[in-house]
């Protein structure tokens, strides 16, 4: 009797010992099959030991909130969003600058495809130029947002941010920056204060709110400044003066826009033999061929054509921060105004098609691919980092207020207000704050290199040379075949 119970003892201490050594927690049964679960409560806390969570950006001490160089909208909101993330997930949140070899562009994704590749797990978030998106997703160095932002991304996400992060019908890209509509073009208001007669200064704006403002008129009051500007001055008598600078490609990607166009789509659809492009590129091609017209010889480094900013040129391409900035205008003596771009004849008469094409991309955030939840052992979900998780902290670090008249009153206070000669000026850019559409164009660097063989430079040659359709189908063929090879599109893609 003793042996047995001596043996029973001895069995009960194994079955104890074995049971108290298991590390692994048995995962429960998921009752909701769904990937896409509610999200989770308020008080839901998680314990990811005080590691650093880190957003790489371009300039750290400008994307914190918690700085005093921070430049963007809500501070206090934002500060108190990144405190209560720290204590739900013990994590402690830390900006970094990107690193000297990841300075921009093609450089910057090499950096973080390297990254991914070897999942150093340096950095959970990246701030990129949505351009780049397409090639990371390609690579696979950031994750598809779709299911968690279903899950657990907010309700108030800005649908016209959201289309800056799709590419193929997958969406990558996830924060609070509204994309705000900055481009168009600037004009001198004393040149045309003195050329037309100072009850003219403004007219460009005029005409947009009387809806007016379209080709017809355009080249109209280019080819009258054309007759009383003088191209022929030497500089000793002040300089030449042109009723247009800068770069033809960049007024090319506004007046496509203008006229209801775009160049390439999320899917890598081209449009570069398109009616509403062709037109376009007609169009500014028979006003460049005047003599004495347009002046584009700007760096293609800054565009901003110099004789611009020193007060020889009535219109110049742009945004609204040019104005004051001191690679850009910031010089000028004299006042400058908005202007959209003319209305083309694409558009139609419910301006529904007019959009400001934004082929150069918008700031966004993506995740990296090194942190997969699939990696995590079950049962560590909430105790080791993965992207579900990341997700998850970087959602609640987002601050979006209930309407975008904040994000309207703060363009208008800080950018529009002290730039701007005119009311009516303000007035026209705030109603097109929402009129930015996403352009793919410049997803691939040979689109947008400073070389004479890349593709922003054929559209440029084909407004220069008047040979506008066959430069255009010729390099349309040549970039749909990089797309094929890029990206994987097949070889009848665009059969």
């Amino acid at each position: 009797m003793k042996k047995i119970f001596t043996l029973f003892t001895f069995l009960l201490v194994a079955v104890l010992i074995v049971g108290c050594g298991t590390k692994t927690p048995t995962p429960k049964p998921n009752p909701n099959p769904n990937p896409n679960p509610e999200p989770d409560p308020d008080d839901k806390t998680y314990d990811l030991g005080g590691i650093d969570f880190v957003v790489m950006c371009d300039l750290a001490a400008k994307c914190d909130p918690r700085s005093e160089q921070y430049e963007r909208l809500f501070r206090d909101e934002k500060v108190a969003k990144i405190q209560a993330v720290e204590a739900k997930y013990n994590i402690k949140v830390v900006f970094q600058n990107y690193p000297t070899n990841a300075s921009w562009g093609g450089a910057r994704e090499r950096y973080i495809i390297e990254e991914s590749a070897l999942k150093t797990k340096a950095v959970h978030v990246y701030e990129i130029i949505s351009t780049s998106i397409p090639n990371l997703a390609q690579q696979g160095s950031i994750v598809a947002l779709d299911d968690y932002m279903e899950a657990y991304g907010s309700s108030k996400f800005w649908p016209e941010k959201k289309a800056y992060g799709e590419v193929k019908g997958k969406y990558y890209g996830y924060d609070d920056q509204y994309p705000i509509a900055d481009k168009g073009l600037y004009y001198n208001v004393d040149l045309l204060g003195r050329v037309l007669g100072e009850n003219r200064k403004n007219e460009p704006t005029k005409l947009w709110s009387e809806g007016n403002w379209n080709w017809t008129t355009f080249e109209a009051l280019a080819n009258e400044l054309k007759s009383k500007l003088d191209h022929t001055r030497t500089p000793e008598n002040g300089g030449a003066q042109y009723v247009f600078g800068g770069r033809t490609y960049n007024w090319a990607y506004g007046f496509i826009g203008g006229n209801g166009g775009q160049l390439v789509d999320s899917e890598f659809k081209t449009y570069f033999t398109s009616q509403p492009v062709l037109d376009t590129l007609e169009y500014l091609s028979r006003l460049y061929a005047v003599t004495g017209m347009w002046i584009d010889d700007a760096s293609l480094s800054n565009t901003s054509q110099p004789q611009f900013t020193a007060g020889n040129v009535a219109f110049q391409d742009g945004e609204s921060w040019h104005i004051n900035a001191s690679n850009k205008w910031g010089s000028a003596t004299f006042d400058i105004d908005y202007v959209p771009f003319p209305v083309g004849p694409n558009v139609g008469s419910d301006m529904s098609k007019y959009k400001l094409l934004q082929v150069g991309g918008k700031s966004t955030h993506v995740i990296s691919s090194s942190f997969s939840k699939a990696d995590v052992p079950a049962g560590y979900e909430d105790l080791m980092i993965h992207d579900e998780i990341i997700f998850k902290i970087w959602a609640d670090m987002q601050y979006f207020p209930d309407s975008i008249t904040d994000i309207e009153d703060d363009f208008y206070n800080i950018r529009l207000l002290p730039n701007y000669a005119t009311e009516l000026a303000r007035t026209v850019h705030l109603n097109l704050i929402s009129n930015t559409k996403p352009d793919y164009f410049y997803s691939v660097i040979e689109a947008q290199a400073q070389t004479d063989q890349s593709f922003m430079i054929k559209i440029q040659q084909a407004i220069r040379q008047a040979e506008v359709r066959s430069i255009m189908t010729s390099a349309e063929a040549e970039l749909r075949a990089l797309y094929i090879e890029r990206f994987a599109l097949g070889e009848n893609y665009y059969n």
